[in-house]
């Protein structure tokens, strides 16, 4: 019995240790585990610190980017209210613009001479602009003496204003396209110059005009820019010259009297005559417009006229044309 006894107690000896050693082994590996879980975890806090600080800075650019793409947007806005504005203003000068085209095609359906417009001119302006300055003046041209003044005035360099008289005559009508390539000035005066018929009333004297306009053009291409009344703005047909100037300057043209007269209007005034109302005159104005006439019969005014461009010259006096700059002589 004491043996069996011994021997129960050496197997539960035995098997306290097998199973105290089995014990002591699955805590070592139970321990093992959880130190493994412990580093494990310890990683995935550094993990999740790194994360929420990436997610920090990445939260920050996502707010920059959003604040960037806010400040985008609202300049986007103000280009597309700017757009609209200017799709606004566009569109509201377009409509005036249409309104004044549409204005300016029901004023051209009923103006009677629509082709009738002046078109602008350079000036003869330069850096030393002299000090005497004579504007000669030859009306009632072309003549068979035209050429003659041409040639006179390129001995001279001197330019000149032409204020022409239709003719019916081809050779005349050569002269005009000759008179705009020597650098002169081309101007108007009249198609019939009978003043009974032009002073009428302002329709008789545009449908005059536009008679001697279009024969400029047809013969030239040129487009003139001046006119002088025949017999000058104070002929005595004031009521009718006033609308005349009006609707002329309406329609671009400037109109120029004088201020110094030769006095060859009269075929009894002499060669001497004409020499000396030019000359002793030419001083008391500050911008001379002479006028002088190169129709036929002028021939005291061709003979007049070397002595006249000599002794002016002598004076300092240099002879331009006239043109849009040029200090207006006007009567009215």
């Amino acid at each position: 019995m004491k043996k069996l006894t011994f021997i129960a107690a050496l197997v539960c000896t035995f098997l306290l240790l097998c199973i105290s050693g089995f014990l002591g082994f699955q805590y070592q590996t139970l321990n093992g585990r959880f130190q493994t879980l412990e580093t494990q975890a310890s990683q995935l806090k550094n993990n999740n610190s790194e994360l929420k600080t990436k997610l920090s800075d990445s939260n920050e650019k996502l707010e920059d980017k959003e604040a960037y793409l806010e400040s985008q947007n609202e300049y986007i806005s103000e280009l597309s209210r700017q757009i609209d504005s200017l799709a606004e203003e566009e569109e509201s000068a377009s409509s005036d613009s249409e309104e004044d085209s549409s204005s300016k095609e029901e004023e051209n359906d009923n103006d009677p001479y629509p082709n009738l417009y002046a078109e602008g001119f350079g000036s003869q302006e330069t850096e030393n602009e002299p000090e005497k300055i004579a504007y000669l003046t030859f009306d009632d041209g072309p003549s068979s003496l035209t050429p003659k003044v041409l040639d006179l005035l390129d001995e001279y360099d001197a330019k000149a204003t032409f204020f022409v008289v239709c003719k019916n005559n081809e050779e005349y009508a050569e002269y005009l396209s000759e008179i705009v390539k020597r650098g002169h000035t081309l101007a108007l005066h009249s198609y019939s110059h009978n003043y009974n018929q032009i002073y009428a009333s302002m329709d008789a004297f545009l449908s005059d005009y536009e008679k001697v306009y279009d024969w400029v053009m047809e013969n030239t291409g040129y487009i003139p820019s001046l006119f002088r009344f025949p017999g000058g703005s104070n002929n005595g047909s004031s009521y009718v010259v006033n609308e005349i100037i009006d609707e002329l300057e309406r329609r671009g043209f400037q109109y120029f009297d004088w201020n110094v007269s030769s006095g060859d209007g009269s075929n009894l005034t002499t060669t001497e005559n004409i020499i000396d109302n030019i000359c002793n005159n030419i001083g008391n104005v500050k911008h001379p417009v002479v006028l002088m006439h190169d129709g036929s019969g002028k021939d005291a005014t061709l003979a007049a006229l070397p002595t006249v461009l000599k002794r002016l010259s002598d004076k300092g006096y240099e002879f331009r044309s006239l043109d849009k700059n040029v200090p207006s002589v006007h009567y009215r």
